[in-house]
């Protein structure tokens, strides 16, 4: 099961920082050969944890100092994003539309964190890979209120952590599984079965 060991004590920008902005943090790093990032990691079905049942994480970051991933499956609900631009001190204008806000993991549950397609390009904002970007800064709100930011994004609520070492134990105990990620999978409208639609592709069996 997991256990924030490393991640859940730091402050977060610490945290960010050493995911977001070291080169080469985000993705393969020359210890790791083998990297998680850009893939998602599917919940077993014997997973007791109800955190994380059926969960399907959007893996961000896995190197030697550890790994953080977003649940990209689990939703708060929706609101206005006009309401949602004004909680974070942005006059929204005359903004219109819905957005969808997730819970993303236990870790840090009321800070923002925001994955988006890779059109968007801002120097707030860090691949994971071609078609996939994660950034904390709420600002990208803004332009995608004005038509100016990514096509597709993923607001999310909290994150999953690991420390050094703790995502390979549980998945050699058969915790997780990997999953190839697509758009359809990590934005897509329709949540409440993305967890039975994946786990039968999945690389490892569960």
């Amino acid at each position: 099961m997991l256990a924030h060991v490393s991640l859940r004590f730091m402050p977060i920008f610490v945290v960010l920082s050493v995911l977001c902005g070291a080169p080469g943090a985000v993705g393969q790093t020359e210890k790791t050969p083998a990297t998680y990032a850009g893939q998602l990691l599917v919940a077993s079905p014997r997973l007791g944890d109800p955190r994380f049942r059926k969960s399907v994480i959007y893996m961000v970051e896995h190197n030697d100092r550890g790994a953080l991933g977003l649940i990209v499956n689990k939703v708060y609900g929706k609101g206005p994003l006009a309401k949602l631009m004004r909680g974070y001190g942005m006059d929204p204008g005359n903004t219109k539309g819905r957005i969808t806000l997730h819970f993303g993991g236990p870790v840090s549950a009321d800070g923002a964190f925001i994955l988006h397609t890779g059109d968007y390009k801002s120097p707030r904002s860090r691949p994971v890979n071609r078609s996939i970007s994660f950034t904390t800064d709420t600002r990208i709100l803004k332009d995608f209120a004005a038509g100016k930011g990514p096509r597709r994004l993923l607001f999310v609520l909290g994150y999953a952590g690991w420390s050094p070492g703790q995502l390979e134990e549980e998945m050699a105990r058969g915790d997780w599984s990997l999953s190839k990620a697509d758009e359809d999978r990590v934005f897509g409208d329709d949540k409440g079965d993305v967890w039975e639609r994946i786990v039968g592709d999945s690389e490892v069996p569960l």
